[in-house]
């Protein structure tokens, strides 16, 4: 009992399931991940790339890095690449603030602002 007063955060969180920022297409989610099983609808693949940036449209290990009066940051992971502007201006949208986004890939060697 004395832990849960000590405000100690978890260890992990959830993922930042992107699919809550902008919504996927149910005959997409269907067709899977390869696509294949319904004729004329993309595959999922193609359809996260496109609409998200992102080959899987979840960011992992969203941690609070610095947060002030009038600020917060975060940072996550996402598979490969970073998610399109569309989900920023989303996010932008949805919480009524303006997103930085800033990111980095060490393996490829890329980075940039949005």
């Amino acid at each position: 009992w004395n832990r849960l007063c000590d405000n100690v955060l978890p260890e992990k969180t959830m993922p930042f399931d992107l699919l809550t920022v902008l919504p996927t297409r149910l005959d997409v989610e269907v067709n899977g991940f390869n696509g294949g099983v319904l004729n004329g609808v993309p595959s999922a693949y193609h359809w996260y790339t496109e609409q998200y940036g992102v080959k899987w449209p979840v960011g992992y290990d969203l941690n609070i890095s610095s947060q002030g009066e009038n600020f917060i940051q975060v940072d996550f992971d996402t598979p490969w690449c970073q998610p399109e502007s569309d989900v920023i201006a989303a996010l932008s949208r949805r919480f009524s603030c303006t997103l930085e986004h800033w990111y980095a890939e060490q393996g490829c060697n890329f980075c940039g602002w949005q």
